[in-house]
This record gives structure tokens, sequence and C-alpha cells, in this order.
């Protein structure tokens, strides 16, 4: 698969079909565009009328602040544990020298030493592209993406 996994469901069914069946990019298409957003909607809507659903048969104790607490505080200790980590990898990267990097493939361009914004954008617009594995295989900017697909 080489096409983009941010971008991949703005693909036509032509986009698709240029790297499999027509049958495998009609799937692909209404997996991307209806099926897959129907599935997230829906986990959505179910968890919002659970919750509903148990707030109105709790009890005046259940709904109250110490019912609460344990774990307000559980997601507190998380959360902060997170952050701890967070600084701690990073200054040990700082005083290690340590850099993560991006493995290399032969087919992957060489990444821009650039840290300019295009003109025209508001932020950075990236597209990345995955292996056969799932793992990100290379990003580039989405001028270069559109750059290379004209």
């Amino acid at each position: 698969m080489e096409y983009p996994i941010i971008d991949v469901s703005k693909q036509s069914v032509a986009q698709f079909a240029t790297e499999s069946s027509k049958a495998k990019a009609m799937r692909a298409v209404a997996w991307y565009r209806f099926v897959r957003p129907a599935l997230v909607l829906g986990t959505w809507v179910l968890a919002a009328l659970y919750i509903r659903w148990c707030l109105a048969n709790a009890s005046e104790e259940e709904l109250s602040l110490n019912a609460f607490m344990p774990g307000i505080t559980g997601i507190a200790i998380v959360a902060l544990s997170m952050i701890v980590w967070t600084f701690g990898r990073q200054m040990d990267a700082m005083n290690t020298g340590r850099v993560r990097r991006m493995p290399q493939t032969a087919d992957t361009p060489a990444p821009q030493t650039s840290h300019e914004i295009p003109e025209g954008d508001a932020g950075r617009c990236l597209v990345a592209y995955h292996d056969d594995d799932g793992m990100i295989s290379h990003v580039m900017s989405v001028h270069q993406f559109e750059r290379e697909a004209a």
C-alpha cells in the first residue's frame, strides 16, 4: 500500500483502483468514508447513552464528589506520571546526546532539514506513508505530496 494514511478517506474509487481491483477499491472507499465513521459515531453515541443511563439510575451517594474522588485521583496520578516520564526522557536524551530518528529505507527520500512553514500555510500539514507492516515509512509536507501527485 502506497497511499497516504492521513488523506486516505479523501481518495476516490479511481485512486484506489490504481493499486487494487475495482471491487477492492469500492470496499476501501465504503470503509473509509461510511462504515468506519459510522462505527466511531455509533460507539460515541452508545457510550453517551450508557453514561446517561448510569447517571439517571444513580443514587445521591453515588453522585457525590466523594464517590468520584478515587477515580479522579487515579486519573491525576497517571497524567502526572506521564508528564514526569516525558520530561525525564527529554532530559535523558539531551544529556546522552541520543536522537530518535526514523529508519531510512532505500526508497525513502532524505528528510528535509528546513523547518520553515511553506507560504500560505497556517501550520504544518503532513502526509504520512506506511509500509506493509503498518509502520510509518516516511512523511512529507502536503505541498510536496501535491507536487508529486501532479
